[in-house]
């Protein structure tokens, strides 16, 4: 029983691998492709999405964090090299010398331009103090504060002696050029401010060279800050007092609010003390009979305390924290500052804050991929049907067609590209097999299966234009040059122009000798069929150009093609007899066209076009009038042109500012030509030539003239010019 159902399994097994049909493999690949690509695809985005975010996340804090860095150390050491500048300008520690008004107008301009700055001091071993502060809107006396200070007050002067037994105080109140407002004097028992005592003196006396203090709480403002000192020194040395400025705290957490990641950003110190914070307000808080810094404790936001203590604990600088369901990464980085190495900046982002839309998103995908999911099983069910039957319809029709039965099958309509490309080719492989039955035995035809229409005699009436070429002097090119080099050189000059005209949807009709006979407009529907012949014939002449350089310099003859071309009525099919036929053309405009080439021997020029092309060129035509002929065996007179350029066109082919005023001017003389105005026309012939150079058209119109100025035309005279050569 057991070895029945194994060769069961295994027979059906065979078959649906083996034997199963287009409809069973087409939905069973797409659906086991629709689920690896499903998966693939999220597994992947979500996996180097997060790494991508969170390898950017941290060059983003590093960058944010050494960008903020950066910017304090630089704004601490703008401030002390500005502090050390005024140093220089105290002329000497008396009252007057502290008091001079260089010291005085540097220092409201360093309080003004470096905003980290609440105050600026400079304080001497012989008593003197003085501190520059600005003041804020609203501002009000220092002994009564309940008068406010007058409106264009900024600066606030505070002047303490202490030189004498008794010490005074006084504030004086200045505009924002210096101009002394008002000024009050501080009762004696109110003063307070002892300079030798504060930190900032008594740090820089002790260094006798630049210094920052460690944070302190500050007597004037009662904010905490930090001061820097530069000691002043006599010219012997000795120190004898010092100027400092000092920042505040919540100055600098002023520059940390541009920061736009959400979470904190703050400086701390290794204490764990809060240095700034964008948005705390006191930084100090009262301890028993001391004033203290707040620490990372002391914060709402708990994030910050559980990072520091990590980062005591782990001692690492980055790391990745959980509070309350939330990941968060930390980042702390050492200020280099000399002064400031114990401070920290300290980073702490939620993690969503980066990959946040990268989990919503891959969530959305999940659900999209399962909606699709169901969606395509259902639609590749039905495009599996619709691809399965018609080609089996069309393996039927291939196989009557390899039985050489050439009757017309069943065509089939399809909306999908390639199974109705697949129905043409097969229609068409069944018209060329009929077709190419009357040019070999049918025993071959079965063999020639190529794309094609059927071939009958027959021709119908259009509107083509015709290009006909031929190599000046080719007689002679001939015979001073070898015949078999030469088949060789003009092989190459077929094929470099003939591929000119097929990339320009041209059709060769045929090869002449060493001429090329080709129109535009059938078989191949060439609703522009008049630019692209024209188009051509321009590519072609600088093509030649190019190529007569490279013939000249391999040593071979230099070959220079005439061109005609007109656009007309003709008769175009499949001509010849029943046993050889011929796709080409008859009609009088074919004609034309083969006496224009030959008319440029006659004016010197490379590409004649008649009227009813350049009528249809319109607006792209660059042209001058050539004359009125009438060619050989024709006595009505055409207008014939030189084509010179394309407007609106290959932008090879475009014109020069030249060659559009040389036509304008030549076509204007020629119209003086035809209106008999000989001198008129004599003069601009002849401006053209000493302006361009020498130009045959130019030659003949100056004969011209003068013969009929001294042998006018009859009455009748029309311009026509006939031509008695081909």
């Amino acid at each position: 029983m057991n070895l029945l159902l194994k060769k069961f399994f295994a027979y059906v097994l065979d078959r649906l691998l083996r034997h199963r049909n287009l409809r069973f493999d087409i939905l069973s690949s797409f659906f086991v492709l629709q689920i690896i690509t499903a998966v693939s695809i999220i597994s992947y985005t979500y996996i180097s999405n997060t790494r991508t975010l969170f390898d950017f996340s941290n060059r983003l804090m590093e960058n944010i964090s050494d960008s903020e860095i950066a910017n304090i150390t630089g704004d601490f050491k703008d401030v002390l090299i500005s502090t050390e500048i005024g140093s220089y300008l105290v002329k000497d520690t008396s009252k007057a010398g502290v008091l001079n008004k260089e010291l005085i107008q540097f220092m409201m301009g360093h309080v003004s331009q470096y905003k980290l700055v609440d105050s600026v001091y400079v304080g001497t071993e012989s008593g003197y103090f003085i501190q520059i502060k600005p003041l804020q809107p609203g501002a009000t006396y220092r002994v009564n504060s309940a008068r406010v200070l007058p409106k264009k007050a900024v600066f606030a002067l505070r002047i303490v002696d202490r030189s004498a037994q008794k010490p005074t105080e006084t504030w004086v109140y200045l505009d924002s050029d210096g101009r002394k407002l008002d000024e009050e004097s501080v009762p004696e028992s109110q003063i307070t401010m002892i300079h030798k005592n504060r930190p900032w003196y008594k740090k820089t006396e002790q260094a006798r060279s630049k210094i920052w203090t460690d944070i302190f709480v500050s007597d004037a403002t009662m904010e905490s800050s930090l001061a820097c000192g530069v000691p002043l020194l006599s010219s012997t040395g000795d120190f004898v007092g010092v100027i400092s400025s000092t920042v505040s705290l919540k100055n600098l957490a002023d520059t940390l609010k541009k920061n736009t990641l959400k979470g904190a950003c703050l400086v701390i110190n290794q204490k764990g003390e809060i240095v700034a914070h964008p948005t705390q307000k006191n930084y100090s808080k009262i301890v028993g009979n001391d004033t203290k810094l707040i620490t990372v404790d002391d914060l709402n936001d708990q994030s910050v305390a559980l990072a520091y203590q990590k980062k005591v604990a782990e001692k690492k600088p980055r790391f990745i924290l959980t509070l309350d369901n939330t990941q968060y990464i930390a980042l702390f980085k050492e200020f280099a500052l000399e002064g400031f190495k114990d401070w920290e900046f300290l980073m702490v982002t939620p993690l969503d804050e980066f990959i946040g839309d990268v989990k919503t998103t891959q969530r959305n995908n999940f659900l999209i991929c399962l909606i699709i999911l169901s969606l395509s099983t259902a639609l590749i069910a039905f495009v599996a049907k619709r691809i399965a039957e018609p080609i089996n319809s069309l393996s039927e029709q291939a196989d009557r067609i390899t039985n050489f039965e050439l009757d017309e099958g069943i065509e089939i309509k399809s909306g999908i590209q390639e199974i109705q490309k697949l129905q043409n080719s097969i229609s068409r492989m069944r018209k060329s097999l009929i077709s190419f039955g009357k040019f070999v035995p049918k025993n071959l035809v079965k063999k020639l299966v190529d794309k094609g229409v059927d071939v009958k005699i027959g021709g119908k009436k259009k509107q083509l234009s015709m290009f006909f070429s031929d190599i000046a002097n080719f007689t002679t090119i001939s015979e001073s040059y070898p015949a078999e080099k030469l088949i060789l050189h003009l092989s190459e000059y077929f094929d470099e122009l003939t591929k000119i005209v097929l990339d320009n949807n041209g059709t060769v009709d045929k090869y002449i000798g060493d001429s090329i006979m080709a129109f535009w407009g059938s078989p191949q529907q060439d609703n522009q069929h008049y630019l692209n012949c024209c188009l051509s014939a321009l590519l072609c002449q600088r093509r030649l150009l190019d190529l007569n350089r490279k013939w000249s310099y391999e040593k071979k003859p230099e070959l220079y093609t005439r061109i005609g071309i007109h656009t007309g009525d003709v008769i175009v099919g499949n001509m010849g007899s029943g046993e050889r036929m011929n796709y080409t053309l008859l009609g009088d405009s074919v004609n034309l066209a083969a006496r224009l080439e030959g008319t440029n021997k006659v004016y010197g020029t490379k590409i004649i076009v008649s009227e009813a092309t350049v009528r249809q060129l319109h607006e792209h035509a660059v042209v001058r009038p050539l004359d009125i002929v009438a060619v050989k065996g024709k006595n009505e007179g055409v207008t014939i042109y030189e084509l010179v350029a394309l407007k609106n066109s290959d932008p090879i082919v475009l014109p020069t500012d030249d060659q559009l005023r040389f036509c304008d001017e030549f076509t204007k003389a020629f119209r003086y030509y035809l209106e008999q105005r000989w001198d008129e026309a004599i003069a601009i012939f002849t401006e053209l030539q000493e302006t361009y150079g020498k130009d045959a058209p130019c030659d003949m119109y100056i004969a011209r003239c003068k013969a009929f100025k001294k042998t006018p035309p009859p009455a009748n005279w029309d311009g026509v010019y006939h031509m008695h050569t081909k």
